[in-house]
């Protein structure tokens, strides 16, 4: 019986290592061939890292209700927080952080997101990026795509205008989206 819980556990570790080892393997490979290119998207991935991290130091009440995307230095506050107080220190602490460039402030005072919304919202979001992981003419590795309360926020670099527009208006056709925020630049606005 010993021997097979130790043979259990080696396996468990071998797929473990499998699974890390491929998992950095493709987001090196996704990170090369975004529109971000590999350094901004480390760059980014450790900006992401300093926020939650100054987020956790601020004792907030629901920290799940606080979404972050991180694209090129810009910081993308979504979400639901109790107080103005609160969403003001928040972003005083975010603005505190070293590679900050920007901050969009979409955190909506209030404590109204159910269990129900958060679904529909998972459910939304999934349909929309399925669909358009299926379009050729756009590159979904270059978007970050969250939904919150029915409203779609849309973060990302886009190769051309075309590609842009592609997107934004297949999102917007989408049944049960009552809106869509769009902070998506142009690669070559950024370049």
């Amino acid at each position: 019986m010993e021997k097979k819980k130790i043979y259990i556990f080696l396996l468990s570790i071998l797929l473990l290592c499998s699974c890390i080892q491929s998992s950095i393997t493709s987001m090196a490979g996704n990170a090369a061939i975004s529109e971000k290119g590999f350094n901004n998207s480390v760059s980014d991935t450790l900006l992401f890292a300093k926020i939650k991290s100054s987020l956790v130091k601020l004792n907030l009440k629901n920290l799940t209700k606080i979404i972050v995307v991180v694209s090129q230095g810009k910081v993308v506050l979504i979400g639901e927080i109790e107080n103005h107080r609160k969403r003001l220190k928040i972003v005083k602490s975010i603005w505190n952080i070293n590679g900050v460039i920007e901050v969009h402030n979409e955190l909506l005072i209030g404590d109204d997101y159910t269990i129900y919304q958060k679904t529909k919202d998972m459910l939304l979001s999934s349909k929309i990026k399925t669909i358009l992981l299926f379009n050729k003419g756009i590159h979904t590795n270059n978007y970050e795509i969250v939904v919150f309360n029915d409203v779609v926020y849309l973060v990302g670099i886009s190769r051309n205008l075309e590609e842009q527009i592609v997107l934004e208006n297949k999102i917007k056709k989408f049944s049960g989206v009552k809106k869509l925020i769009s902070f998506v630049k142009q690669s070559k606005e950024i370049k």
